[in-house]
């Protein structure tokens, strides 16, 4: 008896010591370094968030090559068949007195066409609208890795209360052992008690259901636990038979340096950077308004071939049929600079301003309303740090006291000076004492890790840098 005794004293003295010194050596527990990055590592959600940000980056590849040249060929070939009526000005020849070009003429026109050129064009100036589109798309893409950094930290909240519920559920386990050890040398007591005639089988049948209520508490732990090994399966992709290797103490969590601000938030940030890039969109679509200028030129290659030209009632000669092998025109060049602007659009661009101005101030709202809200979380997740840790010295105080009353129950039962009832009732009463302690550490170390997050520096305190992050 006082064997196991010493047994539950080491523990709980182990518990107590780790609260004050494993927290000065480590934040946070080494095991939990190798699941914690599979699952940043894996998690489909992140790797999604990623895709996305990399989509961005190739939309600001496509509006950069925006600012090259456009270079273009073009080959072909076709059949042309036309009629031209042409009318131009009579001239009469000296001397003979003929007239020329009376009336108007006919002519028809029947040729094969081949035609090749290649021709550039480059935008030399567009209203700024393609240095503020880049930075716009590059403000979205900061924004969406702030996302992806916040998704980071709700994971990594998930994944640590997980694990501490399974460190519980291990702390049950000693417990339930422990119980049933004292249970059982009272069981034998009572059987030898109720062999000399002093004891009763009733008291050997309220045994009998005190066991029987752990052999259910043993059911019940053994079910919690296998829930939770498949969500950390889940979260981690880690075998079930890797993840029940993994085993640390539960240990108070103690927080220093908080900042007195949310405004590292990663939410917050995100939405900063939200703003950053309706502002640029605002200015990209004001300057829609002014012209484009861009400068181009080409070359080219065109011959017509096998024509056949029938001009109807020629003076003097009539109907004129001719005919060519070909004609080449090559090769053909033409540069230039040319502007392009809209003046009149029926105010389709004033329409895009106003809604860019409009969504920049939903954006500056938001990011505000977002940070009142941040500050006030931040308040609350101190008060509740605050608490946990008095409630936990509460219930060292409390498992301490339990624990003697369980020592003096056990001696007072063997002397016969209270009955079974109380004893078991003294069992219960430390079996509840004590899973109320290790449920404050959890609530602790739950607060603390709440607390991290709301001042956005979780992931630093974790992993020591920004770089891990």
């Amino acid at each position: 008896m006082r064997q196991c005794y010493n047994k539950i004293l080491a523990i709980t003295v182990g518990v107590l010591a780790s609260t004050s010194s494993y927290a000065q050596q480590q934040w946070l527990e080494k095991p939990l370094e190798y699941p914690l990055k599979m699952a940043l590592e894996q998690n489909a959600e992140l790797q999604i968030k990623e895709l996305e940000s990399s989509k961005t980056a190739l939309e600001i590849g496509e509006v950069e090559a925006k600012r090259l040249p456009h270079v273009s060929a073009i080959g072909a070939y076709g059949y042309l068949n036309s009629t031209i009526n042409l009318d131009i000005p009579t001239h009469e020849l000296p001397l003979t007195g003929l007239e020329l070009f009376s009336g108007s003429q006919t002519v028809k026109n029947s040729s094969q066409l081949l035609v090749g050129g290649v021709s550039a064009q480059q935008v030399l100036f567009t209203g700024l609208q393609i240095p503020n589109g880049i930075k716009a798309l590059e403000e979205k893409r900061k924004a969406q890795k702030w996302m992806q950094l916040a998704e980071k930290e709700k994971l990594v909240k998930e994944i640590i209360a997980t694990f501490d519920q399974l460190m519980l559920l291990k702390h049950v386990d000693v417990l339930i052992e422990d119980s049933e050890r004292r249970l059982e040398k009272e069981h034998k007591k009572v059987l030898k008690a109720i062999d000399l005639g002093l004891a009763i089988p009733y008291d050997r049948e309220k045994l009998k259901l005190a066991m029987l209520e752990l052999e259910e508490k043993k059911v019940e732990v053994s079910g919690n636990r296998t829930l939770l090994l498949s969500k950390l399966q889940q979260l981690t992709h880690i075998s079930s038979q890797e993840l029940e290797e993994i085993e640390y103490e539960l240990a108070e969590l103690k927080v220093e340096d908080v900042p007195l601000s949310a405004d590292n938030r990663s939410e917050l940030q995100a939405l900063k950077a939200g703003i950053n890039a309706q502002e640029y969109v605002l200015k990209k679509e004001k300057g829609a308004r002014m012209p484009t200028v861009f400068a181009f030129g080409s070359a080219n290659y065109i011959n017509a071939f096998n024509s056949n030209i029938t001009i109807k009632d020629a003076p003097i000669a009539g109907d004129v049929a001719l005919k060519s092998n070909h004609l080449r025109l090559a090769p053909n060049f033409l540069v230039g600079i040319g502007a392009k602007w809209n003046i009149f659009d029926g105010g389709e661009q004033r329409k895009k301003i106003q809604k860019a101005e409009i969504d920049h101030q939903i954006s500056i709202k938001k990011t505000q309303d977002t940070k009142d809200k941040l500050e006030l979380l931040l308040d609350k997740n101190k008060t509740d740090y605050i608490l946990s840790r008095q409630k936990l010295k509460v219930g060292q105080q409390q498992i301490k006291v339990s624990e003697n009353n369980l020592r003096l129950a056990s001696k007072q039962f063997e002397s016969g000076l209270i009955d079974l009832t109380e004893r078991l009732a003294m069992e219960n009463e430390y079996y509840k004492v004590s899973l109320n302690y290790f449920n404050q550490i959890l609530n602790q170390r739950r607060s603390s890790i709440e607390l991290l997050h709301a001042s956005g520096i979780l992931l630093e305190k974790i992993f020591n840098n920004e770089e891990n992050k």
